[in-house]
C-alpha cells in the first residue's frame, strides 16, 4: 500500500512538473496595481497595527503584483526598518510557474535592497516567503489572517486529467464543470483563522451558475460575504478577459450585512469609503442583507430590483409550472458532418433521416433567416437507427467515420459510433415553439410554427397552456430582462446568457388567471410584433404598481 501511495505521489509530481513547463493555459492574468492597492485597503492592511499580528497568503502570486504591494506596506509603513524576525512569518506567496515566481522574487528583492536589508537577510526572507508548488496539493498550515489575490481561471477541460481527478477527490466544491478558481476559494477559506478575511478578484460566474452551488453553500454555512464589488465594464486586468470580474471579500465569522458596490475607479477615497462601510460606519454605499442564502444564486442588483424579483417569486409559479417546457437543441459533436446542405436531401442521404435545422446565426434581425440546412437524425421512435437500413446515410457517415469516432460519445459506445451526442426527437421539430439563442446582448425570442429543429446553441420553449405569441411578448419585455440580468452573469461585451437554468426560474402567471382582454392584447401584440407595447402589457400581466413599473423602465 505504501509503495502504491509513493508511486501515486511521484506520478502526480511528474504531472505537475509537466504542466508547469507546458505552454498550456495556467490562468495567468495579472491585476492592475491600483486594483491591488484598493483591495489591500478594503481588506484592512493599512497601518502598522494592522500588520502586527497579520499572516498573509497569496496563493497564486504570478509575477508578484499583490506580493510587491504587501511587502511595500510591510517595510515602509513603520518609521524604523522592521527586523527580519519580525517579517519572516508575515507572508507566504505560492505559484506553480517557477519562471513567474522568480520574477516576483526579484521585484521583492529590489524593494528590500532599497530599504537597506543585507543580502543575507534578503535571501532568508525570500526563502521563507516564496514557495514553488501546486497550491491545491500542498499541505499548508491553516493560520492566516488575510488571504488576497487573483486565483487562476483555468477551464476544467484544460486541466490535466490526473490532476483534475485528484482535485475532485480533495475539494467538495469542484463539482460539475467547476473551473480551477473554485477549489482555490475552498482551500483558501479553510486556511483562515477565525475572523480572518479572504479577498479575491475573479470572474463572477460562480455566484449564479450551477457549478458554483457547492461553494455558495460552503460560504453560507461557515463564512459571511462582507464585500462584493461588481466590476462590469471596468478594466481591472493588464489584458482583456472574456468574463467580467468581481471583488469578493469573505470573512470567517457570522455577519448578516454585505457592502455592495457597482463599478469603481479604484481611487483612494473610494477604497477608504468601502473600508468604513465594512466597519459599520455610515457611508453612501449600499449595504444589503441576505445576499447569501444556502446554495441559491446571489442576486446582486439594486435593492429595489431585488425586492421586485422576490415579490414576483413569491406571488407567481415558475415557468415550467405553468405548462411551459424549456428544451435545448440537440448537440451532435460534429456539426460540420451532421448539418448538411439541401442538395444532400434524397441524393446523398435518405430524406426521412433529415430534418430542417436552424442555428443561432439564423435568428437575427427579428426573424428566422433559414439557410436551407438539414440535421441528420440518427434516431427513430425506438432509439438509435439500424444504419444498414439506410445505405445512402451509411455511406455518408462511413466516409467521416475516422473523425466521428474521435468523439467521446463514439468511444463510449463503439457499436453506435455514428449517433449524435443528444437524441434528436423528430416530433419536436414539428411542435410550435419559441426559439431563444443562448447568448445575446438583448433578448431574442422568435416564433416557429413547427418548421425547424433547433441546433444546440438554441433553447426553445413549448407550451400546453400559454399562447406562444403572448408568451413571446412577456419574454421580450423589460420585466424578463430584469429576471435574466439578475439570475445570469454577463460575459464579453455585456452579453447575457439565456440558459435553461435561468429561463426555468422565470415567474409567470397561469394563462387562465389572466384577464381575457389582456390575453387578447398580448396575442395581437405578439403577432404584430408591436415591441413598443411589450413591457407595458407585461406589467399588466404581473399587476405591477406605478413604482414597480419605474423599476423596469416605464
Amino acid at each position: 500500500m505504501q509503495k502504491a501511495f509513493e508511486f501515486e505521489e511521484k506520478f502526480l509530481a511528474s504531472e505537475i512538473a509537466a504542466w508547469e513547463k507546458s505552454e498550456s493555459e495556467k490562468g495567468q492574468v495579472y491585476t492592475r496595481p491600483e486594483v491591488v492597492e484598493f483591495m489591500l485597503t478594503a481588506i484592512g492592511l493599512n497601518t502598522c497595527d494592522d500588520f502586527k499580528n497579520a499572516r498573509i497568503l497569496e496563493p497564486s502570486c504570478g509575477e508578484g503584483e499583490f506580493v510587491i504591494a504587501i511587502v511595500d506596506r510591510l517595510i515602509n509603513l513603520p518609521k524604523r526598518r522592521p527586523k527580519v524576525k519580525q517579517l519572516a512569518n508575515k507572508l507566504l506567496a505560492v505559484d506553480l510557474v517557477k519562471s513567474s515566481l522568480e520574477i516576483a522574487k526579484k521585484n521583492v528583492e529590489k524593494l528590500l535592497k532599497e530599504r537597506g536589508y543585507s543580502a543575507i537577510d534578503i535571501t532568508s526572507l525570500l526563502n521563507q516567503w516564496f514557495l514553488s508548488t501546486d497550491f491545491l496539493l500542498e499541505e499548508i498550515t491553516p493560520d492566516f489572517t488575510h488571504i488576497i489575490g487573483n486565483p487562476p481561471y483555468v477551464r476544467v477541460e484544460n486541466i490535466p486529467k490526473s490532476l483534475l481527478s485528484e482535485y475532485r477527490k480533495l475539494f467538495s466544491t469542484m463539482t460539475d464543470r467547476a473551473d480551477l478558481y473554485i477549489p482555490f476559494y475552498e482551500k483558501c477559506l479553510s486556511l483562515l483563522n477565525d475572523g480572518g478575511r479572504l479577498s479575491f478578484i475573479c470572474t463572477d460566474r460562480w455566484t449564479k451558475n450551477t457549478y458554483g452551488k457547492s461553494l455558495r453553500r460552503l460560504i453560507s454555512d461557515r463564512y459571511s460575504l462582507e464585500l462584493f464589488i461588481d466590476l462590469y465594464g471596468v478594466d481591472a486586468f493588464e489584458k482583456d478577459v472574456m468574463t467580467y470580474p468581481a471583488i469578493t471579500q469573505i470573512i470567517k465569522d457570522k455577519c448578516d450585512q454585505t457592502v455592495l458596490k457597482h463599478e469603481t475607479t479604484f481611487g483612494i477615497k473610494e477604497s477608504n469609503e468601502v473600508l468604513s462601510a465594512i466597519k459599520g460606519e455610515t457611508t453612501n454605499l449600499q449595504v444589503r442583507k441576505a445576499i447569501v442564502d444556502g446554495d441559491k444564486p446571489w442576486l446582486l442588483g439594486s435593492s429595489d430590483q431585488i425586492a421586485l424579483i422576490h415579490k414576483l417569486e413569491k406571488r407567481f409559479p415558475m415557468l415550467e409550472e405553468t405548462g411551459c417546457k424549456v428544451f435545448i437543441g440537440a448537440a451532435t459533436g460534429s456539426n460540420k458532418v451532421y448539418i448538411v446542405d439541401s442538395n444532400c436531401v434524397g441524393s446523398e442521404i435518405e430524406e426521412e433521416r433529415l430534418l430542417p435545422v436552424v442555428t443561432a446565426n439564423e435568428l437575427k434581425g427579428g426573424s428566422i433567416t433559414w439557410r436551407k440546412k438539414y440535421l441528420i437524425n440518427t434516431y427513430d421512435k425506438n432509439g438509435v437507427i439500424n444504419l444498414d437500413n439506410y445505405p445512402k446515410l451509411s455511406g455518408y457517415l462511413n466516409s467521416h467515420k475516422e473523425e466521428l469516432c474521435k468523439r467521446h460519445v463514439a468511444k463510449k459506445d463503439s457499436a453506435k459510433w455514428f449517433k449524435t451526442i443528444d437524441r434528436v426527437y423528430e416530433e419536436r421539430a414539428n411542435m410550435e415553439k419559441l426559439l431563444i439563442p443562448d447568448i445575446s446582448s438583448d433578448p431574442i425570442v422568435l416564433y416557429d410554427s413547427g418548421k425547424y429543429h433547433p441546433n444546440n446553441s438554441i433553447y426553445y420553449i413549448c407550451s400546453e397552456n400559454w399562447d406562444l405569441h403572448a408568451l413571446r411578448v412577456v419574454l421580450l419585455s423589460s420585466v424578463t430582462k430584469l429576471f435574466i440580468s439578475t439570475y445570469s452573469t454577463k460575459i464579453a461585451k455585456g452579453y447575457l446568457r439565456f440558459q435553461a437554468q435561468h429561463l426555468r426560474k422565470l415567474r409567470l402567471p397561469n394563462w387562465e388567471s389572466i384577464d381575457p382582454s389582456v390575453k387578447q392584447r398580448l396575442v395581437q401584440a405578439g403577432k404584430n410584433n408591436d415591441t413598443d407595447s411589450f413591457t407595458e402589457l407585461t406589467c399588466e400581466v404581473y399587476q405591477l404598481t406605478k413604482k414597480e413599473k419605474s423599476i423596469v423602465g416605464i
